[in-house]
């Protein structure tokens, strides 16, 4: 394929990774996402966190919309900080954010491997805004017998559904039905 249809086919960068239409790479804004989710998940505002790096709410808000990339020494302090291993970040990046890293665009033979893709097998249930609520709401909970029996209650419901799917799947499979 000649150089100039290559450059038409594949989306190029300018200086640290965004295209050149200004938009910030897709991967670094999963990360940011992610980081939303997590600061969501334990009811911190953006201005919360930005104290606890040392930052102001707006480098917070640029992290987190991707305008802004976070740095190997940033990403580290936010993973302890967080309370999250590194990989948080990265899980459940869908194969098509995947191939904006910059490896994909510069070659147009690399394809992911069966690592990366299945890195991305399992959904999180955590990207749920009701999952984040829920775990707030459960967290403001003053009386913690009650908590523990609805945790209890909760596991009951969701292995009681889980075996009623199965029991269902083992009748049609019984009665020929699909």
């Amino acid at each position: 394929m000649p150089k100039e249809q290559q450059r038409t086919t594949r989306p190029r960068l300018i200086a640290r990774g965004k295209k050149y239409d200004g938009e910030p790479n897709r991967i670094d804004k999963h990360i940011g996402r992610r980081l939303r989710l997590r600061r969501q998940t334990l009811g911190w505002t953006q201005q919360q966190l930005a104290d606890r790096l040392g930052l102001t709410f707006q480098q917070v808000q640029k992290y987190e919309t991707g305008a802004n990339r976070i740095s190997g020494s940033r990403l580290y302090d936010l993973f302890c900080l967080l309370g999250v291993d590194a990989n948080f970040f990265y899980q459940d990046m869908p194969a098509d954010i995947r191939r904006a890293s910059p490896r994909y665009i510069s070659s147009a033979t690399a394809a992911p491997t069966g690592a990366e893709e299945q890195a991305t097998a399992v959904d999180d249930p955590m990207k749920s805004e009701k999952a984040i609520k829920i775990i707030n709401s459960f967290a403001r909970i003053p009386n913690r017998q009650i908590a523990d029996a609805l945790c209890h209650l909760t596991l009951l419901l969701g292995s009681s559904s889980w075996m009623l799917k199965k029991e269902s799947s083992k009748n049609d499979r019984k009665t020929g039905r699909k």
